[in-house]
């Protein structure tokens, strides 16, 4: 179980993947997932970063349902983004991330708050990442196991 949630986040290696602040998949981004400027510009300026160990993910998951119950929109938002930018190694369970990101997702955005509406687009950036990442997983598993 993890107890100290203050420290911003446990990742510590930059991504070495190189994405451009001019580059039209942001524009692309936005339009798909009907993200703010604000929200586009938070993802930019977000590191992008590398979840090389599944402790990582148990951590942050934890971290996002304290924001959330806390209701740490700001908090919240960061997490988030660092998800969404950051590069998952092969292997790395994302499951613990599953519940708390769908939960937000969800959410009736017009009910919320507009910090809250912000996050609940972000988390379903994040829902589409993470049902690519372990789609491929998946399907990936089982054709090894069909050869």
């Amino acid at each position: 179980m993890v107890t100290d949630l203050r420290v911003e986040h446990p990742l510590r290696t930059p991504s070495e993947a190189v994405i451009l602040d001019d580059d039209d998949g942001w524009e692309s981004l936005a339009d798909v997932h009907a993200l703010t400027e604000t929200e586009v510009g938070q993802l930019m300026g977000c590191a992008a970063m590398v979840v090389d160990a599944s402790w990582q993910v148990v951590v942050i998951a934890a971290q996002m349902q304290q924001a959330d119950g806390e209701l740490r929109t700001d908090r919240l938002a960061r997490l988030l983004c660092l998800l969404i930018r950051a590069e998952i190694a092969e292997g790395v369970d994302t499951a613990p991330l599953e519940d708390t990101t769908l939960r937000i997702a969800l959410r009736c955005e017009d009910a919320a708050s507009l910090e809250m509406a912000s996050c609940v687009r972000l988390a379903r950036v994040l829902a589409c990442k993470l049902d690519a990442t372990n789609g491929i997983a998946y399907i990936c598993d089982n054709a090894s196991r069909v050869e």
